[in-house]
């Protein structure tokens, strides 16, 4: 699979090592294609570094890993490039609308919209493992064949399940979710080596 990276910060230039690792074709979507750190970093992964535009024509599946307040407007600008694409929304923003404008600018695009990657720390997709436990990740969108690929790609980053939790309605409860990450691992002081795992009895 073809994957185009948007935001090769710490969420996206580690999943695009991580698929890179497996197997994956990895296309880095940059503002400026020719900035000589970008271009040493994706040669040192084997990937490839494009405009935003052409990297989501060639891509089978998009990660955004942007800052939230920035999906809307490059939703608009990408306009039917993502139509029919899958599209990872890794990204999350504070404030009462959370990044619900922009994953709603990335369904009207006709994107395969599916909220994930956004509930953890980088730390947690670099190693998923607590000694002998693995954490879990968990999605949301409306796309249940988006939803079966995703699942396959967030178990070969390593984790143990990706929960389903539901259709676009629920992406809120995603976002919701990342803020108690956020709360526990800065605000409450506990750092950023904690990770969410479902637990049955």
């Amino acid at each position: 699979m073809t994957i185009t990276i948007i935001g090769a910060g710490n969420i996206g230039g580690t999943l695009a090592e991580k698929w890179k690792s497996a197997g994956h074709d990895i296309l880095i979507g940059a503002r400026d294609p020719n900035d000589e750190e970008t271009l040493k970093w994706a040669q040192g992964i084997g990937a490839r570094v494009m405009p935003i535009a052409d990297a989501v024509k060639a891509g089978d599946a998009v990660l955004i890993a942007t800052p939230g307040k920035v999906v809307a407007d490059l939703a608009a600008s990408l306009g039917d490039a993502l139509n029919g694409k899958l599209v990872m929304d890794a990204t999350n923003m504070a404030g009462p609308l959370g990044t619900a404008p922009g994953f709603e600018a990335l369904r009207a695009t006709g994107a395969d919209a599916v909220k994930v990657f956004n509930c953890t720390g980088w730390e947690n997709l670099a190693d998923v493992r607590y000694g002998d436990q693995v954490a879990d990740m968990f999605m949301a969108g409306g796309s249940e064949r988006a939803k079966g690929t995703v699942r396959d790609l967030v178990k070969t980053v390593g984790f143990e399940e990706c929960h389903d939790l539901g259709g676009d309605d629920k992406v809120p409860i995603l976002e919701g979710f990342a803020l108690v990450w956020i709360d526990l691992a800065i605000f409450q002081r506990m750092g950023r080596g904690i990770a969410f795992k479902l637990m049955r009895r």
